[in-house]
């Protein structure tokens, strides 16, 4: 099957779905191969062609495809400089000792759980005894199930922890017998977290939060009106003063009331 077909394919669907290509131009080898297996179950033979029929037959299976189009390649405090600066200046205000209230953080798209626990690892370097913990909420939401099963068991393979120093990587896992996941998060980070099945485009979390991260997520993969409806519905859930991370290659569609804190970072924080 081609490889120029598959991307045909991928043009034409995505912004039916409302993502867009260029996101996924780079990662798109593993959504191609969702999908032919996918066609393999339905006994499709006749390749892309034949599948764009079917979902112009079967509108259902819309919602299959869907399911299929994420991407899942991570790994622990990618761009660590970055890491680094949310620990030593935005946790370390939020986790003051004489601040009020519980620190309320959103881990926006999940994935395998590499972020909310990256999160978690920042959180307890600057508090690690128990009852200091219990002053950080981190909510991990992702709406493929697959992939939230993945993250809350928390298991790894090495290269996913290479920005890890040896003090972290032996404070935060412990060994497995799995030789695809040789790693696994220990009960102190898991402490910190809830997992929620949650898709973003449908509803958002009731709560407000002190900080929000959506890395690789929205402002890459979703269409420019998918964006705009998102940073909408998410700026009320953001606290005053309140800050969002997005990817490092990111651009927001709409930075009114969102201003960058730091010409290093993308980072933003909310105002007015």
């Amino acid at each position: 099957m081609r490889s120029e077909n598959g991307v045909e394919f991928l043009q034409w669907a995505l912004p039916r779905l409302g993502f867009r290509w260029s996101g996924f131009r780079k990662p798109r080898g593993q959504v191609l191969k969702r999908i032919r297996k996918r066609m393999e179950e339905l006994g499709l033979a006749g390749g892309y062609d034949q599948y764009r029929d079917y979902l112009n037959e079967n509108p259902q299976e819309w919602e299959h495809l869907d399911r299929l189009c994420y991407v899942s390649i991570s790994k622990f405090l990618r761009d660590r400089k970055l890491w680094d600066f949310i620990r030593d200046e935005l946790l370390c205000e939020l986790m003051r000792a004489d601040r009020p209230g519980q620190v309320a953080i959103w881990s926006v798209g999940c994935c395998n759980g590499e972020e909310p626990y990256g999160i978690a690892i920042m959180a307890d370097q600057l508090s690690p005894n128990s009852a200091e913990a219990g002053n950080v909420s981190i909510l991990a939401t992702e709406r493929n199930r697959e992939l939230l099963e993945r993250a809350r068991r928390g298991r790894y393979p090495g290269g996913a922890l290479r920005e890890l120093s040896e003090q972290e990587l032996k404070t935060y896992f412990r060994k497995t017998e799995d030789p695809e996941a040789q790693y696994e998060i220990t009960g102190r980070l898991r402490r910190y977290i809830e997992f929620e099945e949650r898709d973003i485009r449908v509803s958002m979390p009731a709560r407000r939060f002190d900080l929000v991260f959506c890395r690789n997520l929205v402002f890459t993969y979703f269409e420019h009106k998918e964006q705009t409806a998102f940073l909408r519905k998410l700026q009320p859930r953001i606290k005053p003063g309140g800050c969002l991370v997005i990817g490092s290659n990111e651009e927001l569609p709409d930075a009114r009331r969102l201003e960058q804190i730091t010409g290093t970072h993308p980072v933003y924080r909310t105002t007015g």
